[in-house]
Order: structure tokens, then sequence, then C-alpha cells
């Protein structure tokens, strides 16, 4: 009897049986399925998971510095996709895209005080911020500006 594997999917093998020419899946002695269909295969693994596979909620945050400002995100599942669903403080459920999985991190208790120590330094920088544009303003508003347009226009007069 000889196997190929075909394709790893979601952490179990498919594998094809040059034999009986079918696809196979051994997820336990219990749960193993045989097919001509590689689709087959796959959606007995997709609904194995979707039934064996408890899923628990997890609480993400933005990371700092990144453009989301979302506090907590609750993650409440996993569609056959991958993609992960999540709930707002509303119950708004929503995806979140494959570009977004950048953005968050998980939430840990620990990067409480590092995180609010980054908050301040941020507060503190829009302040500092909003002083140096006003002394820059007040310093433009000194200088003699006379542009080229200017310039060039009394030339011709």
């Amino acid at each position: 009897m000889s196997k190929i594997l075909i394709e790893e999917y979601k952490g179990f093998n498919i594998e094809f049986d040059t034999d009986f020419e079918k696809f196979q899946c051994i997820i336990t002695e219990e749960n193993s399925k045989e097919s001509i269909s590689f689709k087959s295969i796959k959606s007995f693994i997709d609904e194995y998971i979707k039934t064996n596979n408890t899923f628990k909620p997890f609480v993400v945050e933005s990371i700092p510095g990144s453009y989301y400002r979302i506090k907590n995100l609750k993650i409440i599942g996993m569609r056959k996709d991958g993609r992960f669903v999540t709930e707002d403080e509303k119950g708004v459920k929503s995806q979140v895209s494959d570009y977004n999985l950048k953005v968050y991190m998980m939430f840990y208790e620990e990067n409480i005080i590092p995180l609010l120590q980054l908050k301040k330094l941020d507060d503190d920088f829009e302040i500092y911020k909003s002083e140096i544009v006003k002394q820059q303003t007040a310093i433009r508003k000194t200088l003699k500006i006379i542009t080229l347009e200017d310039y060039k226009q009394s030339l011709n007069n």
C-alpha cells in the first residue's frame, strides 16, 4: 500500500492511496474518510473541526503606534476560511481582514502599565507639539518674505 501526502489541510494530512486510487484523511481511528473526491475530504475535515473545535473567546487590542485605536476587541470565533470573527462592545459582529492581523496584539495584564506609560508620552508629545507649532507660527510672522513671484513683479515695474 503506497500513500502520497497531497496536502496538510488545517493541521490534518490528506493522502492519496495509489493502490485504491482514493484520497484519505485519518483524524483518529474512529474518524477517518476515504473518497475519490479531494473536495469531499476537505469538507470532512471542515465538518470535524466545526463540530469538535470549541473556540474560546479572547481579547486583542491595537498595537501602540498602529493606525487603529481600538482599545479592546473581542475575538469570538473563526470562520471556515480562517478569518477571525469579532464582536465590539455594542454586539456588532465583523471579521478581521488578513491585512489587519498585523495591527492587533493579544491582551496581557502585564502590558497595562507600559501601555499607560506610552499613552502619557503620546499625550505629552501632543502638548509639546502644540507649543512648538505656536512658536513656529510666531517666528514665521517675524520673517521678511519676498517670494520669487513678488521679486519678478518688482523687476517688471
